[in-house]
């Protein structure tokens, strides 16, 4: 009776890493990274670079509908700015979601 115990907690406690640890269920993800070529990085650089240029006409749109001020407008394409440049420091990788509380600028 106690190995079969012993055995359910030893379970438990593996299951629990693997649930607790987001990188874990990444690690194929990170094999990709390693497999891109430079073109590659390039052609994904240049389709962000294009997404970010059309959110931020889309965030101006709403300025001139009146839904944004400029003030939020700018903070916003702020941090399309800074999402971008770390999507570029990390080759243009997307990182693995993070769970939890999101922390948000002051409104």
């Amino acid at each position: 009776m106690k190995w079969i115990k012993a055995g359910a907690v030893v379970i438990a406690l593996c299951f629990g890493l693997v649930i607790s640890n987001p990188a874990a269920g990444f690690a194929a993800d990170k094999a990709v990274a390693d497999v891109l070529t430079e073109e590659q990085k390039q052609e994904i650089a240049a389709l962000q670079k294009q997404a970010l240029e059309q959110e931020k006409q889309i965030i101006e749109k709403y300025v001139e509908y009146g839904v944004f001020s400029e003030e939020k407008a700018d903070q916003i394409e702020k941090h399309l700015d800074q999402r971008f440049k770390q999507l570029e420091q990390d080759g243009f990788i997307p990182k693995p979601h993070r769970h939890g509380p999101h922390p948000h600028p002051e409104k």
